[in-house]
């Protein structure tokens, strides 16, 4: 009763496009605006992401309204928000994204990535319970990285922004059940994962 309830308010609120969506408690806006992209990225999927019983990050995937699942590597316009439930150290997150990109290219592509992966590993910080992420592609301008809001800078490449988003929603994305929920072909289109 309680899940079908649950489900039921999701529901409700994809449906009312309020201004804040709420995945286990955590606000992810419902539409993202990044110039100079023409008009908002909705708020595609959210989902949750525990550790045994420890929530470790919320995650939500801004898409132009009406792509495609196999349009979402592509050369157009996105944006994922990661919010951390733990705090995390910055080499964590840069081994997480090495690791991410490495399982998702071929050997070639990887070289060819390396000095880029580097510079988005060095934006990230340390992070801290409740910091944000958000990592936003804009076709001719690149793979923007914001810390809290910051931006801390922008890596170049059609190439590098498949790569960086493949680590969530690729072959081999990190973990494949988010990827459902991210793209939004889970009925509810958020939920919480437990490992």
């Amino acid at each position: 009763m309680r899940i079908v309830l649950f489900t039921l308010i999701l529901f409700l609120s994809i449906t009312a496009r309020s201004d804040a969506f709420q995945v286990g408690g955590l606000e992810f806006k419902d539409s993202y605006r990044h110039a100079p992209v023409d008009g908002e990225l909705p708020l595609r999927g959210a989902g949750l992401k525990r550790f045994l019983s420890i929530r470790v990050v919320a995650v939500g995937l801004y898409l132009p309204e009406g792509a495609e699942a196999k349009e979402v590597l592509g050369n157009i316009p996105k944006s994922l928000e990661v919010i951390y439930l733990q705090n995390i150290p910055g080499p964590e997150l840069q081994h997480a994204t090495t690791k991410g990109i490495r399982l998702n290219v071929s050997p070639d592509e990887f070289k060819k990535l390396e000095k880029r992966i580097e510079q988005i590993n060095s934006y990230y910080p340390n992070v801290q319970k409740m910091d944000r992420i958000r990592v936003t592609y804009l076709p001719g301008k690149g793979t923007t990285v914001e810390f809290n809001g910051v931006v801390k800078g922008t890596v170049p490449g059609e190439d590098f922004g498949r790569a960086f988003f493949s680590i969530w929603v690729g072959q081999r994305p990190v973990d494949p059940r988010m990827k459902v929920i991210l793209l939004g072909k889970s009925k509810q289109r958020a939920d919480e994962i437990n490992d």
